[in-house]
């Protein structure tokens, strides 16, 4: 039943946004909205709590013409990233595939060691928040990518000015969890949405990047871009920056990451010319 009173919300706000793009943008900006480029940057396969494998994952990506996935699973070791690696360096597909992490961590140390362990390695690093302090070291940590559901299993929205402003310095993305709303029913449904409001409104205050994210588990939980993009809608944003969750900021995360690790990088805005 949940997720059927979860989809009524979703499906009225992708109406809503259907019906907002015909009345009111102009026809350059339609076709531009037709043309986006669309990202999910955290999905998880079944090398951890996924049940989907990595070729079933890009194979619906494809199907919903998704142009960027990251697949990021719970791993532990550097050993267990490079079996994931090998795996989706052999496929073929048309989605562009980033290799993330997803860092579930019992306390800040233990984030902090595995932040550092897979920095070099992974494209992007995600850290699952929900505790405070968690979310606050996530947010002050400019080696983090995402922070992600930071208002899962609270009352609050896991946020504050403080860290919504270290997200924005050390950019740092605060995601909107697409599955966790899904699966949420009555009082925690209120509460989980009252908090993802809160931080959108933070994330737009302080200009720190936000996503949307299907967090899929499966190929059944993933969605289109635009599917994605309802949930910032819900939390208060116009359509261009519901859209732009789903496609120019996690086009951004990608496009640091690559800047990053390219040679000769010395820090944002230096580069060493050989």
């Amino acid at each position: 039943m949940h997720q059927v009173e979860g989809w009524k919300s979703v499906r009225d706000a992708l109406n809503t946004i259907d019906r907002i793009a015909l009345g009111f943008l102009t026809q350059v900006e339609w076709r531009w909205l037709k043309m986006v480029r669309y990202f999910d940057m955290h999905i998880t396969t079944s090398h951890s709590f996924g049940t989907d494998s990595i070729p079933e994952m890009v194979k619906m990506a494809e199907r919903l013409e998704l142009d960027t996935i990251c697949i990021a699973d719970a791993i532990e070791t550097p050993d267990q990233f490079m079996q994931i690696k090998k795996e989706i360096a052999a496929l073929k597909s048309t989605v562009n595939i980033l290799l993330g992490v997803e860092i579930i961590a019992k306390n800040l140390q233990d984030m902090a060691n595995k932040v550092n362990r897979f920095r070099e390695l992974a494209d992007i690093i995600i850290v699952s928040g929900g505790d405070l302090d968690i979310n606050r070291a996530a947010c002050e940590n400019p080696k983090v990518d995402i922070l992600a559901h930071p208002e899962s299993k609270r009352k609050d929205s896991g946020l504050d000015h403080v860290m919504v402003a270290a997200a924005a310095k050390n950019k740092v993305a605060i995601e909107l969890n697409f599955r966790s709303f899904l699966y949420s029913t009555g009082r925690q449904r209120a509460y989980l949405l009252s908090g993802m409001q809160r931080n959108a409104m933070l994330c737009k205050k302080f200009d720190a990047p936000l996503i949307v994210t299907s967090a899929a588990e499966n190929i059944w939980e993933m969605r289109a871009g635009k599917d994605l993009s309802t949930l910032a809608y819900l939390c208060g944003m116009d359509v261009e920056n519901a859209i732009n969750t789903v496609s120019s900021i996690p086009e951004f995360l990608a496009r640091r990451v690559k800047e990053i690790k390219s040679l000769g990088f010395v820090m944002p805005g230096v580069k060493v010319v050989q």
